[in-house]
């Protein structure tokens, strides 16, 4: 599990990847747990995703319903590493947000 300092001594993530996490961080934890659910084919080929995965910001659970032309859809799972970063930078993160909390639109 990783502390505060080891995330501090890590290089920041995008603006884009930040929000991404922040934005899947809210609906997992403040909202229930609603599921954040994406093609598998959107987040294979999308550096973005790949990197928050592969830095373990992010996992998946794949959801496979089966027959070769169906699609494969994965549950995104934000971990504890990127719960702890958004709440490290949270502050810098929330204004980068296009929508506030309560929906309405930011200029």
């Amino acid at each position: 599990m990783a502390t505060e300092e080891e995330i501090k001594a890590e290089p920041r993530l995008s603006d884009e990847q930040e929000v991404i996490l922040y934005n899947i961080t809210l609906r997992q934890d403040e909202l229930g747990r609603v599921q954040t659910n994406v093609l598998l084919s959107k987040i294979e080929n999308d550096p973005v995703y790949k990197e928050l995965i592969d830095r373990e910001f992010l996992t998946y659970q794949l959801y496979d319903f089966g027959g070769p032309d169906a699609p494969k859809v994965v549950n995104l799972i934000v971990t504890l590493k990127g719960m702890r970063y958004c709440i490290i930078y949270a502050d810098e993160i929330e204004p980068k947000l296009r929508w506030d909390v309560a929906g309405r639109r930011r200029y």
